[in-house]
């Protein structure tokens, strides 16, 4: 317990480092584009990456996941998953090839079918670097992961800034995609070991497929949904409402993606190797999903609070309109958060197909928002009825990971994060009664922001949700 606590917290703070790092760079490089092209080209971007991200979820398959759980995986399971991969990746990006003709005449976009093909190559590319990458993450080696992924998009980003500056447009934002995933794939084969073997085993794929199966139809599913609006936008409303809902997607997607990308991976890994020890996972798991609840919780309340004035001093007066995405992305994403840390539950415990399930029951009330929304062709019940999904989706995950994980603790989880959203309540309540009484220029309420964070801070201790010094005793000491 001592040795996974150890390598829990450097890997923590490694893939902590590391994540800051590379979305600090790739905000600065998206601020810059922002500022140098139009809300009609992230538009059109955002609408050819909704195929791609579909494919790379088919494509990843959920394997890696698998072979992160598996304790014994020998280098035959690592070659079996890099030849369906890649054999996947290649059968994907040509009928992307062959259909983006369709696609083009369908949104009626000059140059699409072009951009949707030579975007596809990142599919390829991502095929040569999973296993390099799982092997990593099994070790916890998030220091190397984090300099390698900083170095890739350093370059990329340095190259997409010259492109718009050269006023490629929409290039710029595509190269720094395929730029990307090249410069990471190369520095992989560089610094870590191939494959040992090229073989495909069937044993191997049937063992590991049957874990991976039910997260990657659970999460195309997710990505589906998730990128959907984007296709509805561009379809039955402008280009220009395409690009502010991409760009506050991304914006809002930042610091929670910081949390997301850092946290998950690592306590999936740490508690994966504690699941046969019941004692050391509750203390664990209960600790984490607490803490992190409430830093989860303050980061959306400040982009709810504070999403004009981000948009403002980010990207300027052009991408305002942005705002009301940004509030209503900011919300959904504290519960999908919640809902992301439950799931992890089902990977640890062999419950995918619970993933599934669930995600089929999520996507069903998601598709009566966005039925309603396009025929109205009302904004508003497009977004609230996004929100309304991740709120109803956290509650039932909850529910049903309780019956995989049982617990006499467990309840603790759900009455501290009602906690932390009655404190946000709360704030945001007494922030707008302030504000109207005292109304500050714009730019002005940015003062605001200690204030916030010190009350959201008092309140949690008030209700005992915190306690700032035993927790960060529990930070410091986590090997304990």
């Amino acid at each position: 317990m001592e040795e996974i606590g150890k390598k829990f917290k450097k890997g923590l703070i490694w893939s902590i480092v590391g994540q800051f790092g590379y979305l600090s760079i790739t905000l600065l490089t998206n601020i810059l584009l922002a500022r140098l092209l139009s809300p009609k080209e992230f538009g059109v971007v955002a609408i050819a990456t909704f195929f791609i991200a579909i494919s790379k979820v088919l494509t990843e398959s959920g394997l890696s996941g698998a072979l992160i759980r598996k304790k014994d995986a020998t280098e035959i399971d690592n070659s079996t998953i890099f030849i369906f991969n890649f054999i996947v990746s290649v059968s994907l990006y040509i009928l992307l090839y062959f259909f983006s003709p369709n696609i083009e005449m369908y949104y009626e976009i000059e140059n699409l079918s072009l951009y949707v093909r030579v975007l596809g190559i990142v599919l390829i590319i991502n095929s040569f670097q999973i296993i390099q990458n799982v092997r990593l993450v099994k070790q916890l080696q998030y220091k190397l992961i984090s300099t390698y992924s900083l170095v890739s998009v350093l370059l990329a980003s340095v190259i997409a800034i010259v492109v718009a500056l050269y006023g490629y447009g929409v290039w710029a934002l595509i190269l720094l995609q395929i730029l990307n995933a090249l410069f990471l794939t190369i520095i992989y084969w560089i610094k870590e070991k191939g494959l040992e073997v090229y073989r495909f085993s069937k044993t191997s794929f049937k063992e590991l497929y049957g874990f991976g199966v039910y997260t990657t139809l659970s999460s195309l599913l997710n990505t589906a949904f998730d990128n959907v609006y984007q296709l509805i936008l561009g379809k039955y409303f402008s280009l220009g409402q395409t690009g502010f809902y991409f760009q506050a997607k991304k914006l809002s997607e930042i610091p929670v993606g910081v949390i997301k990308s850092t946290t998950l991976g690592v306590v999936f890994s740490t508690l994966s190797n504690l699941q046969d020890e019941k004692e050391q996972f509750d203390k664990m798991y209960n600790n984490i999903i607490r803490i992190f609840t409430v830093l989860v919780g303050l980061i959306c309340m400040g982009i709810f609070l504070f999403s004009k004035e981000i948009l403002f001093l980010l990207y300027g007066e052009k991408w305002l309109d942005a705002d009301f995405y940004m509030k209503i992305l900011a919300l959904s994403s504290f519960f999908f958060m919640q809902e992301m840390f439950n799931r992890i539950l089902f990977k640890v415990f062999n419950k995918t197909q619970k993933i599934l399930m669930l995600e089929i029951i999520k996507k069903g009330i998601n598709l009566i928002s966005l039925v309603l929304g396009v025929y109205y062709e009302s904004l508003e019940i497009l977004m609230y009825g996004y929100l309304i999904t991740c709120i109803l989706s956290y509650f039932l995950n909850y529910y049903v990971s309780r019956k995989v994980y049982h617990s006499e603790t467990t309840y603790k989880e759900l009455v501290y994060t009602l906690k932390v959203v009655f404190s946000i309540l709360i704030v945001v309540s007494l922030f707008y009664w302030v504000n109207s009484l005292y109304t500050l220029r714009f730019l002005y309420n940015l003062f605001y922001i200690p204030i916030v964070i010190i009350f959201y801070v008092v309140l949690l201790q008030f209700f005992k949700v915190l306690n700032l010094r035993k927790d960060i005793s529990i930070i410091k000491n986590i090997k304990k």
